[in-house]
């Protein structure tokens, strides 16, 4: 067995027959070379100067083979006494295709093996070479310590106003109750014996090899292959291979077949070396935590949780009309009384006593389909009565939409719907914006630039230049296609590829502490600058005038965004008819998503249902299907007409899809405010499951990491105000 090692490591030994002799030759010996010797030695350095140890051969039982003759030996054994003596530990410093390693023979990692573009090597800085005398590879080892985050993360020190300390409580206790189980549970995998530590990375986004969501705590790793598995699918990984003690040749078979049936739907699950498979026993528990800084951070978030949360005080006189106008009972209402809380709104000064909250309806053979206004007048109590807010007779189906003009809606008085869950609607905000987004504009300034457009009804795609998508906006006459240039631009980060416009949208945003990138009630705020950010746009999306009637796949269909979502209309060209250019929404309260998509199953019936109907993105509802789905299940939808200059909140967890009725260009980005994590955490694990079955798309939000940087950004500044 092994000997007394150094605390840092833990040792597998490994197995070949004659030693692995390294290649003693000089060739191309230069400067480069030296100093990465010297590094490589200066890290060797403060490791022990040898690992005492007994090896072991003859392991008994069924071995896999890693890469070449070496393998992972057992525990039991023979000795072996050709390869005892001191052992010379040396970290792996580079790649394991790297020309250093070209000559030895060890288990290579995935990303290397296959050159995976955006990969990090699996084992560089956390593998430890044990070195015989003769410089032969006898076993390797794992990095035991682990370093604080906090030290090593850049964190940003602007915000878009002061960051004031009650959002840092606010922040700060939101984090807390949504990650502290997550953080003991981690606390509980991080004193597992045999941790492998290694840092959090900044260069790359961490994902589980098999779902595709983000790895921030209780992650297991193979050691042959270097995959790396979230707690989750290690468990699918020992539910598939592991056997029960004692167990009998009828529950082996019965393994075996459960087994090969997952593999039908998961053909790589349990990939591991070449031909080979993973089994539980080859992986080991990792953690990117330092064991000091979380029992600290665990401490100080039970303490905040227990503590009474401080209200900051309110000036006399802020309260305005609009903010008595929120009914904080709306949210678990159903049927008439929703629709009626919904629509209650203020417009104009504090002291009119009627004002519409209607959705504006378009001019033209549409008009029916908008909400009705709904009358509201306040009570001597400041409580706000509502009159007439029955869905109006010819669209039963649909809910009225809370919608303020620019300037009309508080911060606090935002808030307070927000966290109902509901969307809201600004208008009039074109002359926020110092730069026509038009066609022409974009005609004039990417016109060469090539891009790839879809064909909304049928997903068909090409490529084009982006002055020929958008010229033929306004020109309906003889077209039969429905093209749409969404997520422009598709990789690169909107800021670097247009200045202009990124300026122009974040000094124009509503609600600019919630929406914009660097908004103080943004958690994605806090994201360190030398770590690789999720990309909440904005994006542009530009599409084609469709139609909405049986049959149609609208412009955008059926789907929900991974977290909040503000979407603004720059530009719609007139209709057809000749009528001004709006985009149809129906957006769906997040409680009505189990029954949305039972209806959407029993309609189907399981032949586009193999995944999540609202998920998979292949359903759009045209207006008859609108109508069965109140019918059957008395769901409505929030049906809003965008026009230019509107702009469309989106709560996370809200299923929602789009018909352009004119070709519009909008702008749109994600954002993730403090009273939606919950439902984000939730999308975060539907999404997971859809991994399961299709590989659909990668946890770019990365909300628990987000969550963590945000208490640590927060506690930075708390530093720095004392």
């Amino acid at each position: 067995m092994v000997g007394q090692g150094p605390p840092h490591l833990h040792v597998i030994l490994l197995s070949s027959g004659p030693p692995i002799t390294g290649n003693g030759s000089r060739r191309g010996y230069n400067a480069k070379k030296r100093s990465e010797a010297a590094q490589i030695a200066a890290q060797n350095a403060q490791l022990m100067p040898n690992v005492s140890y007994t090896p072991m051969g003859g392991d008994k039982g069924k071995q896999k083979a890693a890469d070449g003759a070496m393998r992972i030996v057992s525990d039991s054994g023979a000795q072996n006494a050709e390869t005892r003596g001191p052992l010379h530990p040396e970290l792996q410093f580079a790649r394991c295709m790297s020309n250093r390693y070209k000559s030895e023979n060890f288990p290579r990692c995935v990303s290397c093996t296959r050159r995976w573009a955006g990969d990090t090597c699996r084992f560089q800085g956390i593998r430890f070479f044990l070195k015989d005398d003769n410089q032969n590879i006898v076993g390797v080892s794992f990095v035991e310590n682990q370093k604080a985050d906090a030290p090593t993360m850049n964190f940003p020190t602007r915000w878009n106003i002061s960051l004031e300390p009650s959002h840092i409580e606010e922040t700060k206790r939101t984090v807390a109750v949504a990650l502290l189980p997550t953080l003991k549970k981690e606390f509980e995998h991080l004193i597992a014996p045999q941790v492998i530590r290694r840092p959090r990375e900044s260069d790359v986004r961490a994902t589980c090899d098999t779902c595709m969501t983000s790895i921030f705590s209780s992650s297991w790793m193979c050691r042959l292959c270097g995959r790396e598995a979230c707690a989750e699918c290690f468990g699918k990984v020992r539910e598939l291979t592991e056997y029960r003690a004692g167990a009998n040749e009828a529950e082996i078979a019965a393994l075996q077949a459960k087994r090969e049936a997952h593999a039908h739907s998961n053909p790589f699950f349990l990939s591991c070396t070449r031909r080979n498979e993973h089994v539980a026993k080859e992986f080991s528990p990792v953690s990117r935590f330092c064991e000091p800084e979380l029992q600290d951070v665990i401490d100080e978030m039970e303490l905040l949780i227990k503590a009474p949360m401080v209200e900051p005080e309110e000036d006399e006189g802020e309260s305005t009309a609009t903010d008595t106008a929120i009914d904080p009972s709306l949210k678990g209402q159903d049927g008439a009384a929703a629709a009626a809380a919904a629509a209650v709104t203020t417009r104009g000064s504090p002291t009119d006593e009627t004002s519409s909250s209607a959705v504006p309806a378009p001019t033209g053979g549409d008009a029916a389909s908008a909400a009705a206004p709904v009358a509201v007048s306040a009570d001597p109590g400041g409580r706000p009565e509502v009159n007439g807010a029955e869905p109006s007779p010819t669209e039963p189906h649909v809910y009225p939409t809370q919608t303020f003009a620019d300037g009309e809606l508080s911060e606090k008085a935002f808030r307070k719907i927000w966290r109902q869950g509901v969307p809201v609607v600004i208008t009039g905000l074109l002359p926020k914006f110092t730069i026509k987004w038009t066609p022409e504009y974009f005609i004039s300034k990417y016109s060469a630039q090539t891009c790839s457009i879809v064909e909304c009804q049928t997903d068909a795609s090409k490529r084009i230049t982006v002055g020929e998508f958008f010229k033929m906006f306004g020109s309906y006459e003889g077209r039969t296609d429905c093209w749409k240039l969404k997520d422009w631009p598709p990789s690169t980060d909107f800021k670097a590829a247009f200045p202009e416009l990124y300026e122009d949208f974040t000094q124009a945003v509503p609600m600019p502490t919630f929406c914009r990138r660097d908004g103080a009630l943004n958690i994605a705020s806090h994201f360190p600058v030398n770590t690789v950010a999720p990309d909440l746009g904005p994006k542009m999306y530009n599409a084609m005038a469709t139609y909405e009637t049986q049959g149609s796949k609208g412009s955008t269909r059926l789907h929900m965004d991974m977290a909040d979502a503000i979407n603004i209309m720059m530009h719609a060209e007139p209709r057809p008819d000749g009528t001004p250019g709006v985009a149809a929404w129906d957006l769906f309260r997040a409680e009505d998503a189990e029954n949305l998509r039972r209806f959407l199953r029993k309609r189907y019936n399981g032949t586009q249902m193999q995944h999540d109907p609202i998920h998979a993105q292949q359903i759009y509802l045209d207006s008859r299907m609108l109508r069965e789905l109140y019918k059957e299940y008395g769901i409505r939808s929030h049906r809003v007409y965008q026009k230019p200059g509107d702009a469309v909140f989106i709560p996370a967890g809200c299923a929602h899809q789009v018909c352009n009725l004119a070709d519009c260009i909008k702008v749109a980005a994600d954002f993730v405010s403090l009273e939606n994590v919950a439902r984000c955490e939730k999308l975060t694990g539907e999404f997971r499951e859809q991994n399961q079955s299709m590989m659909w798309k990668e946890d770019v939000l990365q909300l628990r990491a987000m969550m963590w940087f945000a208490w640590l950004s927060c506690k930075r500044q708390e530093g720095y105000g004392q």
